[in-house]
């Protein structure tokens, strides 16, 4: 099968002789042309020509009369004459040309004396069944951009949240620059939300926080989320697709400049009204410069830019509501230098830099009539560092670490017309991204050197406090080239357009990530379990062949990380019957086949492992001796179909929509797990106590490996693996919508959407070296399994298994209303531009994992849910609810020479769906994430005493009486108790946003130089009053949940460990912090009003 794709994809390159319609990087132009007596005008010659470039194109209205002209650039102004024996040459001046909305202009001719029987210009209007938005150069320039990166236009989207579309994970997407790919490959990216925010997730640059390119090189963004053309693929969330501005016949080029202060950032909203920290600013500056060539033949377009940004912590030790006090963070400092000599960074304010610098180049030649050729190269690097404190959750420095990322992105694209029915698109690139992250060089008590390349990972009390080595820092270093080919063909032939096609991804990734190299220690139940050397559960990972931890330091400047490739391979076809010059269909067919260049060698020691079958059974999977190795490499056929029917021939009234199979993409980075812990390479200590005791070893910096096979032999002579199931398949769905679009009155536009998503193949991890032996509890959850059986296998710590579920579905419902004025007369030499959008959308998703952690191990244990091996279906991360979108801009015209602009954007939210869950869970319950059940009563939990951080005793009745209080006060809970929680199923309030610009254009020169002044304000209603605006969210460490109650220890103190039938668990009620009835928190940066200043000449 791969040889026969390989075979069609180059016969059809060499035999590629049809015409393209390119509404990824193109725009199109159609009408049609009829003779006296209203006969089709065949013949009739229709000159378009690109008044920037002086490139002219021809065509002549076929047998039908209808004309159709793609591969046009977008914008303008071009001129558009048509001619006709016997009758007056028509011109039409200053026409606009965007992405997939474009007009239609049809001519009826009178008689032979030239004069016209009728002209009709068709406004630009959804003459496609396609779901999306689409932002053009004047919203660029004039709505707020704090940020300056695609993201800031993107959540106009109705159906957008957070870089989510339509409630799909925002990995799901596709991003593509001037039609070719821009994504993010490997995905090893941070979690959206909380403070982490920063660049586009799922672009190059995501993790530091960089956008991809400079927002001063855009012409044109587009969202799809349901568009039919099959051209279009590799996502199931939405696509993404932005075009860059060209050089033209006159030099035109910019000075430009934009930043903040913490002068112009509101006092924090936690009560205390503190003024931002000196150290905080951001700024970006470069210019633009672009230009002829050759007049009418070759241009040029040239940006360079760079980005400084610098913020400091919040929640420092000591802080109101930080997650840790001074008094904790001596005691820890004081007993790493004394007993280990080693410092473990300071607690005291930080800074958390971001750093950018990119350069961009376009040349466009226009090499004939009938062709044309644009090359493009981007050139981005970013670097920042990580050190985020927050609530729940505070880092010492030594767990800082700097994230780099550089990126080339290289692009050529070819567009011919080989005659008036036939035309090609080509396009080809080349991305080289090399991501990779330094951390601080471990020191003693001394200041020195502590002597070893980086030392264990330690977490304390569930995660509260962390310190040492960042875990998923000591080893990364990840490389990916990606190769991609790209060629779309079309035929015209009465009412028909024909597309054929091919699109190929060709990625060559190196790996080089391994989790906790350097150790991580884990110490539950309090701070006093680490000041006693009481680690709960140690982690590592080594090579098989490393009997001495020397090996291992030696390895840290020779990554063993591991290299594949990914192909993604697709062949198309489809058809644009126009019906009638008001309704077409376009149905098409897209054949998606994804292979991997080698297969991943799995452990001969699974092929023996026993399938325990139980006679009750809570999960199933793929028995161990049936595992082939097999995935990827089957052909998936999409078939699509749309509609859209112009029902009064004007666009005042069309109904659109249709339906069809998407297959997407995944983050290459489980690949890269399933490639590197195959159980050959590395073994994998994870160590935890067999009964309610903890470990028994006091940590060494400097020796994990020795540490733990000394005391046992087996706890450090296992292995992970992680196993993409048989015939596992890429994410796919069904989509379809129904939607009308209505003008009326002077200006107005009302869009009714409905859209609908159905899993056809999702992801779903699950850990199968548990037997399924499951026992439940005696008295309260009991529901929730825990296992008593032990291993599959001895020989494995974990085995993770990647496998697919068609379980999930997602639907959104969307009301929007837009009215655009132009030219409304103010005084008597004044006029004003007024434009408007108000979007209302409902939207639930439902899944069945998240998938938005990096590692198998990650995404099972961390998914809420009641039986993590069999997680039913739950509410996505993603899922929307009600969100309004609004824009208002305006532009007064003062005079020729001065023109000022106000635009507002809002968005309201109804909050982001998180989830309680219990914590310090036994270990025969095999995640981190169970969820809690929510008694009834009194008598529906057995509560224990414990001891808080202060030294107070916190007793039982004490707790169900702050327990009960908090369910009564929880509409949520309060409905659910004798019931499990759902998973995220509680949300944030409302989070409302108002964001604001205002701009002052001042003329020079004729017109030929301009000045523009701008001042933006994020978050208008915090400037407003502190008490508005406030953006709360869950902190995203562990997938927007809540640790609600705990597992208690028992009367000596020992954790629960992996407890035996007939256990009766008692817990801890967690209640939220003092002073506060919520677990959420506000974001401290986003929370509060920014404002930004720019500046920009133009010539």
């Amino acid at each position: 099968m791969q040889r026969l794709l390989v075979l069609c994809i180059a016969f059809l390159t060499m035999t590629a002789i049809t015409k393209t319609y390119a509404q990824e990087t193109t725009a199109t132009l159609s009408g049609s042309v009829s003779g006296v007596n209203g006969e089709p005008a065949q013949g009739a010659t229709i000159l378009v020509k690109h008044e920037p470039t002086g490139f002219k194109t021809s065509t002549q209205a076929n047998n039908k009369g209808t004309y159709f002209i793609p591969n046009l650039k977008v914008g303008g102004p071009y001129t558009i004459t048509i001619s006709y024996a016997g009758s007056k040459t028509e011109e039409f001046k200053d026409v606009y040309l965007s992405l997939g909305n474009n007009p239609d202009i049809n001519l009826a001719f009178k008689q032979s004396n030239s004069e016209l029987k009728e002209v009709t210009v068709v406004a630009a209007g959804k003459k496609t069944a396609a779901a999306g938005l689409s932002v053009g150069k004047v919203q660029l320039n004039t709505l707020p951009s704090i940020g300056r990166g695609i993201g800031d236009f993107t959540r106009l989207t109705p159906q957008s949240n957070n870089n989510s579309f339509a409630g799909s994970n925002f990995r799901y997407n596709n991003f593509t620059l001037d039609g070719a790919i821009n994504n993010d490959a490997i995905g090893f990216s941070n979690s959206a939300g909380g403070t982490s925010g920063g660049g586009q997730a799922g672009t190059a640059g995501a993790g530091t926080r960089t956008n991809p390119y400079s927002l001063e090189t855009i012409q044109e963004i587009q969202v799809q989320l349901a568009p039919y053309d099959v051209k279009l693929g590799n996502f199931t969330g939405g696509s993404v697709n932005a075009v860059t501005k060209s050089g033209t016949n006159e030099f035109h080029g910019s000075l430009y400049g934009f930043g903040r202060t913490h002068a112009l950032v509101g006092k924090s909203v936690d009560g205390l009204k503190t003024k931002m920290s000196n150290d905080f600013y951001d700024y970006q500056s470069g210019f633009t410069l672009g230009g002829p060539i050759v007049k009418n033949k070759a241009f040029f377009f040239i940006n360079a830019e760079l980005g400084r940004g610098q913020m400091p912590t919040f929640y420092n030790a000591g802080d109101p509501g930080a997650a840790m006090t001074k008094a904790e963070g001596d005691a820890i400092i004081n007993k790493m230098k004394t007993q280990y000599n080693y410092d473990p960074g300071t607690y005291t304010p930080g800074k958390i830099f971001t750093n950018s610098n990119k350069f961009f180049a376009k040349l466009d030649f226009n090499l004939s009539p009938k062709s044309t050729l644009m090359v493009r190269g981007l050139y981005t690097s970013g670097w920042g560092n990580n050190l985020e404190r927050t609530t729940t959750n505070f880092q010492f420095s030594s767990t800082d670490f700097t994230q780099h990322t550089n990126n080339i992105n290289l692009v050529a694209e070819l567009k011919t017309k080989i005659n008036n029915n036939v035309s090609n698109q080509a396009i080809v690139s080349y991305i080289n991204v090399h991501e990779y992250r330094d951390f601080p060089t471990p020191m003693n008590a001394s200041g020195q050197p502590y002597g070893v390349p980086a030392t264990p990972f330690i977490s304390i009390d569930n995660d509260r406090i962390w310190l040492g080595t960042w875990r998923e820092a000591s080893i990364y270093n990840m490389k990916q080239q990606t190769f991609e080919f790209t060629d779309n063909v079309t035929v015209t032939k009465g009412i028909n357009k024909f597309t054929f096609g091919t699109h190929n991804e060709f990625y060559k990734l190196s790996y080089g990530f391994l989790n906790s190299w350097n150790g991580r220690w884990e110490y539950s139940g309090g701070l006093n379990k680490f000041l006693a050397d009481q680690p709960s559960r140690i982690r590592g990972v080594f090579p098989r062949d490393a009997k001495i931890d020397n090996d291992r330091n030696s390895l840290y400047d020779n990554v063993p990380g591991s290299s594949y490739n990914v192909n993604l391979t697709s062949l198309y076809a489809q058809d644009e019957i126009a019906i009638t010059k008001k309704f077409k269909i376009t149905p098409g067919v897209r054949v998606d086949y994804p292979f991997l260049g080698k297969k991943f060698p799995l452990d001969s020691a699974l092929n023996g492992t026993a399938n325990y079958v139980s006679s009750n059974p809570t999960y199933s999977h793929t028995p161990f001796n049936e595992f082939t190795n097999k995935w990827l490499g089957d052909a998936t056929i999409s078939p699509r179909l749309g509609f859209n029917w112009d029902i009064k021939g004007n666009q005042t009234l069309v109904l659109r929509g249709g339906a069809g199979i998407f297959v997407g993409r995944m983050p290459f980075a489980w690949m890269g797990y399933a490639s590197t812990l195959t159980g050959n390479n590395f073994g994998n200590i994870d160590y935890r106590p067999a009964s309610g005791t903890t470990v028994g070893l006091a940590m060494n910096p400097t020796n994990l490996y020795d540490t733990v096979y000394k005391h046992s032999p087996s706890a450090a002579s296992t292995r992970e693996v992680d196993i993409v199931d048989n015939n596992f398949k890429l994410p796919a769905i069904l989509r379809s919508n129904i939607a009308v679009d209505y003008k009326f009155g002077k200006g107005y536009k009302l869009t009714l959407d409905a859209m609908y998503t159905k899993t056809i193949h999702d992801v779903k991890f699950q850990q199968i070296n548990v037997k399924d032996s499951a026992q439940y509890y005696t008295t309260g959850p009991t529901q929730t399994p825990y296992y008593v059986g032990g291993k599959n296998n001895s020989q494995y710590s974990n085995v993770y298994l990647l496998t697919n579920t068609s379980e999930g579905y997602r639907y959104n419902l969307t009301a929007q209303l837009s009215k655009v004025t132009n030219g409304i007369p103010v005084g008597k030499y004044s006029t004003l531009n007024l434009n408007w959008m108000v979007a209302y959308t409902y939207g639930m998703s439902k899944d069945v994992s998240n998938g938005i952690r990096n590692s198998f191990q990650s995404n099972y244990e961390v998914n809420p849910s009641i039986n993590p091996q069999n997680t039913p279906l739950g509410y996505s991360n993603f899922d929307l609810r009600h969100r309004i979108v609004a824009t208002i801009s305006g532009a007064l015209n003062w005079s020729a020479s001065n023109s000022t602009s106000l635009a507002f954007f809002y968005s309201g939210q109804a909050g982001s769906p998180y989830s309680l869950i219990y914590t310090n869970a036994p270990f025969g319950n095999s995640s981190n994430a169970p969820l809690p059940y929510i008694p009834k009563d009194q008598s529906d939990i057995q509560l224990a005493d414990y001891k808080k951080s202060d030294g107070t005793t916190y007793t039982a009745a004490q707790q169900y009486a702050d327990l009960n209080k908090f369910i009564e006060g929880d509409s949520y809970l309060s409905k659910h108790r004798g019931q499990y929680a759902e998973r995220n199923g509680l949300r944030t309030p409302w989070n409302h946003q108002l964001d604001m610009k205002i701009m002052h254009e001042l003329k020079l020169g004729g017109g030929k130089h301009s000045l523009q002044f701008s001042f933006d304000v994020l978050n208008v209603l915090n400037l407003i009053s502190n008490s508005m605006g406030h953006i709360t969210f869950v902190t995203n460490v562990n997938n927007y949940t809540v640790n609600f109650l705990k597992f208690a220890n028992d009367g000596s103190g020992k954790a629960p460990g992996s407890p035996a039938s007939g256990y009766s668990p008692t817990f801890n009620f967690l209640p939220p912090p003092a002073g506060v009835d919520h677990y959420y928190t506000n974001d401290p940066i986003n929370s509060r009003w920014q404002g930004q200043f720019g500046i920009k000449y133009s010539f």
